[in-house]
């Protein structure tokens, strides 16, 4: 009896200690991933995203900005809107005009032919993007004359978030297409740059995309756990890809539309039921690949909204538009390449039902904390 319950004992020490490590590993993902949470207050420490609609009538240029509030009143000298609703952002903005105008005569310039063309602040307001107030900022340039046009770009990238990306859609010169600014590239100039550049450009912006947005990540990750081999990866992930390449697609040209106060919560209700069902029981192959299927429709229009084309569609913008969802299956394919080996050799041990649940509880949290903010801002 002594020597079974020695064996028992070293039984159970076998079994604690991965029961430690996956504790640990549970608070780890835990920390981890509550630092990436994007949060009112410390957002202007993440990778912000703003948008540009550029568009020349006549000796005007009228220039639409919109980028993340917290981080534009950081380095142009405006109140915090704290935790609040956005008309906190909106009053605050109100009271900080004259001072959003001077930061973005110095950071933004539209220039004809070498000459800075003169600038005006039209009008300014708050809108909700990404779970953040956003401000847009309406320009004028009188930009008298013809000649080659010319985008000086250094709001953010210059003094804040040398992350910072800002996707711009602009009409100059009888010249439409898609540019995106970031710290290494900061001027356009209309005319210079060519499909196969600016293909290259939406490739990064959707690469940087997926990988920057925890919540699909969490989703994909979900995916990879309730996977048993490599062919239903293979299944669910050519399953989810092209579900919401059709969706991402049918949004960015403004086919389909739903709100985002809609889709991000379902996008985050859709993180933890995948996450769930894996720790309460299977489902059947094609009842969880019909399932797979709805949730990638919606999160293909979650994926829109790191892109947004202006004017007509064209081929300048259908390149955009297909170099950015190139973008986002190979940041896919670099999270299920360095994942699914780890879960399968994982999956070799006893502990890794441990770690596995523990995972799966972690999405399944998120999940639901993520879709009650939501619905709920």
């Amino acid at each position: 009896m002594s020597r079974q319950a020695d064996v028992g004992t070293v039984r159970d020490r076998r079994m604690g200690s991965p029961a430690v490590r996956s504790l640990l590993v549970l608070a780890l993902a835990v920390v981890w991933s509550a630092g990436l949470l994007p949060r009112p207050a410390s957002a202007h420490t993440l990778d912000t995203q703003g948008f540009s609609e550029i568009a020349q009538q006549g000796d005007d240029v009228r220039y639409e900005l919109i980028v993340d509030y917290a981080a534009f009143a950081t380095v142009a000298g405006l109140r915090q809107p704290g935790a609040g609703p956005t008309d906190h952002a909106a009053r605050a903005l109100r009271q900080g005009e004259q001072a959003a105008a001077d930061y973005l005569d110095e950071h933004l310039q539209v220039l004809v032919d070498g000459v800075a063309c003169a600038a005006e602040l039209t009008g300014s307001g708050i809108e909700q993007r990404f779970e953040q107030p956003y401000a847009r900022f309406s320009l004028r340039y009188d930009c008298p004359g013809a000649g080659e046009y010319e985008i000086r770009y250094s709001v953010l990238v210059a003094d804040l978030d040398p992350g910072h990306v800002n996707v711009a859609g602009y009409d100059l010169g009888g010249t439409s297409g898609e540019f995106v600014f970031h710290a290494k590239n900061r001027d356009l100039v209309v005319g210079e740059g060519n499909l196969l550049r600016q293909a290259y450009r939406f490739v990064v912006l959707g690469f940087h995309h997926i990988l920057a947005g925890l919540d699909h990540l969490l989703f994909v990750v979900a995916l990879l756990i309730g996977a048993r081999n490599l062919r239903e990866v293979l299944r669910v992930v050519t399953v989810f890809t092209l579900a919401h390449s059709v969706t991402l697609i049918l949004t960015a040209v403004d086919v389909v539309h739903l709100p985002s106060s809609v889709v991000e919560p379902l996008i985050a209700l859709s993180i933890a039921y995948v996450a769930a069902t894996n720790a309460v029981g299977r489902a059947a192959p094609r009842a969880r690949l019909a399932v797979v299927f709805g949730f990638g429709l919606l999160h293909g229009m979650g994926f829109a909204g790191g892109l947004q084309l202006t004017g007509e569609v064209d081929w300048s913008s259908i390149s955009s538009l297909l170099s950015f969802n190139v973008g986002i299956e190979l940041g896919q394919a670099l999270i299920v390449g360095l994942l699914f080996p780890v879960v399968l050799l994982a999956r070799r041990h006893p502990w890794s039902k441990y770690v596995q649940l523990a995972a799966t509880g972690v999405i399944t949290v998120f999940g639901l904390v993520w879709f009650v903010e939501r619905v709920l801002a």
